[in-house]
């Protein structure tokens, strides 16, 4: 059996399965605000010992957490938890004693789209995440780019308005800092959340020219989001010559956790 976390801004999600099937555990709770590494690691044996699994009947742990992710599982940054140089990798390795994989939550959620989802049969794919913030991997040819050095994640931080409204990343004027869960979840959320999406998303298209574009986060059901008017928006931010891509949402409400258990196959 195989853990999967997922990580993200707001939620802890852990689940034990193969990441193709159904899982045979799963846990969602609230990230506490200032959870540290070592905090979250014993929240994982926590969370076992409540399944009553034994921590030798676990393969691997494979972890998708919105983060810049280096060799070893290293957290370069990740911006939303406040961790900056933390080697989670090797936290978990020592604390379970299991093959352990850390991935960035996109590139998680881009390899399951990749492997079982929407892009399997397609050449190059464009997956955007929107939850608390906003992350994008791009596929091409079953393989998940994840940049020169690993931060080819950060659609979310697409600086729309230089003098705009102030971003956690240190910039202003950032996608995220309208189009996302965060942004949207107050009692006066910032205006033009869609069409600020739709601007960020045509932008990589022009450059890109992807066959489809995968959404996927808990963002998609706050108000603001559209998809049909966001299919209607994008050909007239895009450049007219390329071919406009497949526009769908992620079959799985998990892709990034289902992700992290099938990249965990390919070490464990």
């Amino acid at each position: 059996m195989r853990l999967a976390i997922d990580l993200g801004g707001t939620h802890l999600r852990l689940a034990l399965g193969d990441g193709s099937g159904p899982w045979r555990h799963t846990h969602r709770s609230r990230r506490p605000d200032g959870m540290t590494p070592e905090a979250f690691v014993a929240a994982v044996g926590e969370v076992l010992a409540e399944w009553g699994v034994d921590r030798g009947d676990v393969e691997g742990i494979g972890v998708s957490v919105a983060a810049v992710v280096s060799a070893g599982g290293h957290i370069v940054r990740a911006e939303n938890l406040r961790w900056w140089d933390a080697p989670l990798g090797r936290l978990l390795g020592e604390a379970f004693d299991r093959p352990v994989i850390v991935e960035t939550d996109v590139y998680c959620g881009a390899h399951f789209e990749a492997t079982r989802g929407h892009a399997r049969t397609a050449g190059s794919a464009l997956y955007v995440s929107i939850g608390t913030g906003v992350g994008h991997a791009f596929v091409l040819n079953g393989q998940v780019w994840r940049g020169a050095v690993g931060g080819a994640n950060a659609l979310g931080h697409m600086v729309l308005r230089p003098e705009g409204i102030p971003c956690y990343c240190g910039h202003r004027g950032c996608l995220c800092a309208t189009a996302s869960g965060l942004a949207q979840a107050v009692d006066q959320p910032p205006p033009g959340a869609l069409a600020d999406l739709a601007q960020a998303i045509a932008a990589a298209l022009t450059l890109l020219e992807p066959e489809i574009v995968i959404l996927t986060g808990g963002a998609l059901s706050q108000p603001w989001f559209d998809l049909d008017r966001l299919s209607r928006l994008l050909p007239e931010l895009t450049y007219p010559g390329i071919v406009q891509p497949a526009l769908v949402i992620s079959d799985v409400p998990d892709p990034n956790l289902r992700g992290a258990a099938l990249l965990l196959k390919e070490i464990a």
